[in-house]
């Protein structure tokens, strides 16, 4: 009998061999499945501030009223923009310098004459008129934004809700160009489909005409709020957020913070920092088989040799931003009071940001992309605000307490996202890496053409790719 019951007990043995590891798999899928939901479902705490001044803030209910508002000058602060212009103390250059040791003082001299002779500040705030202004107070300051809607919507199309968010040392102004190829995209030759927009773009606060934070720690996560809470106010229950620079980091924590209020995501820049030594490793062996590490030709491309464009080039591009993380007030007070100093500091930006290789250029390459009007009117409006100081503390309060810009990388992205990137752009992230945290990319453009300012430079590639990315998320 006990010899019949061998076969038996054999068999049953051989049912838990097989059972125990299979139910232990299952479980273990099944708690991996919950970890993952769990992380899924991980968001940004959307918490709540106060950056008005100290006294204003427990005088009665905060005004949410949406304020008409226009931008306005006087002949006196022409005035004095004219009198500091006169009074410019002249560097003599390097020969041979172009634009290799910053803003080629010849050419600035060049540039100071048109802004004193040439340059009509009356006439371009008009141009800066010519959207629709509004101020609201949020959080116990004034938030500039303009709201653009289409002048005609045919029949049948749904007019989408989009905010744009500029970075530095931009504005609002950097989308001039784009917002009617948005809001009209037919008449601009962009018929594709039924994807017609309203534009909001606001100013960051402590840029432009947004209020500067009167308390420490305005950070991108607050301004995130922030934002938020002008959509809403705005009506908008959804709808689509893009940006570049740190308007990217504003709107990616948009994402991460009401994930149901964000129909997509659209970015010209990513920001993934976080290194480890698995990554260092897929770094060189992405040099000579970029497709085991999920490199195409075009990221190998744009991504090596990697010392000289990762890290020679990026710390000849980043001096501004280790003084700006520090110590802004110190050299912020210096540009405040001299034009000319604030045009060099802002301009050489536009210069080596829009191509590398314009620091080889006597001009720095600044005419072949932008006009000096269009390039001055963006310095006006750091000049006539005083925000170049605030503008420069964003960099101190969000480095301070996230040094490489990676905290909130633990935060996945599961919204869609549309990625377009500029082969000039600062740094090239490739899609393998932005998908660390844009969980759920659908649209992943490699440009032709174009730099770190998109919507300035090339505003109909950018408008194009956007228009796509929505329609792909519209379909989905």
């Amino acid at each position: 009998q006990a010899i019949l019951c061998l076969p038996r007990s054999f068999e049953y043995s051989q049912k838990n061999a097989v059972l125990v590891p299979a139910a232990a798999l299952g479980v273990g899928g099944m708690l991996l499945y919950c970890l993952r939901s769990g992380r899924r479902m991980e968001t940004i705490d959307m918490g709540d501030g106060w950056w008005g001044a100290s006294e204003r803030r427990f005088k009665g209910k905060e005004d949410a009223s949406i304020r008409p508002f226009k931008v306005e000058t006087s002949d006196k602060e022409i005035e004095d923009l004219h009198r500091r212009l006169d009074q410019f103390r002249f560097t003599p250059h390097v020969e041979g310098a172009a634009f290799q040791y910053g803003f080629n003082s010849s050419y600035l001299r060049k540039v100071v004459d048109y802004w004193r002779n040439q340059f009509d500040w009356h006439k371009q705030v008009e141009e800066l008129n010519k959207y629709p202004h509004f101020h609201t107070t949020i959080e116990g300051i004034d938030i500039h934004f303009i709201h653009v809607k289409p002048s005609y919507v045919p029949h049948g199309q749904a007019v989408r809700p989009l905010l744009l968010v500029h970075g530095w040392p931009g504005s609002f102004y950097e989308f001039y160009k784009i917002i009617p190829l948005l809001t009209e995209p037919a008449k601009h030759g962009l018929n594709e489909g039924d994807v017609v927009f309203e534009v909001i773009c606001p100013s960051i606060p402590g840029y432009g005409f947004s209020e500067a934070p009167h308390q420490k720690e305005f950070d991108s996560i607050a301004t995130a709020r922030i934002f938020h809470k002008l959509m809403n106010r705005l009506g908008f229950k959804k709808y689509y957020i893009q940006g570049g620079d740190w308007g990217s980091r504003i709107t990616t924590n948009m994402a991460q913070m009401l994930p149901q209020s964000v129909k997509g995501l659209h970015l010209n820049l990513v920001f993934i920092a976080r290194q480890s030594l698995g990554r260092l490793i897929r770094i060189m062996l992405g040099a000579y088989v970029p497709w085991l590490v999920g490199f195409s030709r075009e990221d190998a491309r744009r991504f090596y040799p990697f010392m000289q464009k990762n890290v020679y080039d990026v710390l000849q591009e980043s001096g501004y931003l280790h003084i700006q993380a520090t110590k802004p007030d110190t050299a912020g007070c210096g540009l405040n009071d001299s034009p000319v100093g604030l045009a060099a500091y802002i301009l050489e930006k536009f210069s080596t940001w829009t191509d590398k290789s314009f620091r080889n250029r006597d001009d720095g390459g600044l005419e072949s992309k932008y006009s000096l009007d269009e390039l001055l009117t963006n310095v006006m409006i750091y000049w006539v605000t005083s925000s170049i100081v605030s503008s420069m503390r964003y960099y101190k309060e969000n480095f301070s307490k996230d040094p490489d810009l990676s905290a909130h990388n633990r935060v996945g992205v599961y919204v869609p996202t549309g990625i377009a990137a500029f082969p000039q752009e600062i740094v090239h992230v490739p899609r393998v890496w932005a998908k660390d945290v844009y969980k759920n990319i659908i649209s992943y453009t490699y440009m032709p053409r174009g730099g770190h300012f998109a919507a300035f430079e090339e505003p109909k590639l950018l408008a194009q790719d956007i228009i796509q990315f929505v329609q792909k998320v519209e379909q989905l």
